[in-house]
């Protein structure tokens, strides 16, 4: 599949208190609808050329769980103790991924730790396959701005410096988890990889 490119400012920061956090923009718009030319003959018109395949649709229906995981968990962050915030982080995340920003997310409550600001990632589909062994599989590559958010301590407020790179990868994985109901399209993993700037 040809690698398409989404862009978006997004919310997250999954690294529990070295990390980062986590700009609420929305994916590029779909490719337009199918339109049929108006025509007296009984044939139906072809569709157009600008029709979604599969690949597509699973592409642009994973940037935005991703998009949603990160907006929710960035509220989460920005105001850790406001409630439990374990099943709307699930609504849109499966294990390790979801465990990982639960956790991420207690620990600021514990620390006494809260985010401003918002995350910006640029995120980049490189591969969708919907007959993977463990379902329908999209990867996406993350480029994550380190500054676009900051944590500080809720009594003093204090900046805790990230002690990452200002821009590094993000590797996530979305998958479509078919037995559950309503067969969601679930954030599996989302790896920080503080190693590969980008």
């Amino acid at each position: 599949m040809t690698t398409r490119r989404w862009t978006a400012g997004v919310l997250l920061a999954l690294l529990p208190l070295a990390g980062c956090a986590a700009s609420d923009a929305s994916p590029d718009s779909s490719p337009s609808a199918t339109t049929f030319s108006s025509s007296r003959t009984p044939s139906p018109s072809p569709l157009t050329s600008d029709a979604p395949t599969p690949e597509d649709e699973a592409a642009e229906t994973a940037t935005t769980v991703v998009n949603e995981m990160l907006r929710v968990t960035d509220a989460a962050k920005k105001d850790p103790d406001a409630r439990d915030w374990e099943p709307e982080i699930r609504r849109f995340s499966g294990d390790p991924a979801a465990l990982l920003a639960i956790t991420a997310v207690r620990d600021y409550a514990t620390i006494g730790l809260r985010q401003e600001g918002d995350t910006a990632v640029e995120l980049e589909v490189t591969d969708v396959e919907l007959a993977a062994p463990d379902g329908p599989t999209v990867r996406i590559t993350g480029c994550y701005d380190s500054q676009s958010t900051r944590v500080v301590k809720v009594e003093t407020g204090e900046v805790v410096p990230p002690g990452t790179p200002r821009r590094y990868v993000w590797d996530i994985t979305v998958t479509r988890y078919e037995a559950e109901p309503g067969s969601p399209w679930l954030v599996s993993q989302l790896d920080p990889l503080t190693d590969r700037p980008c």
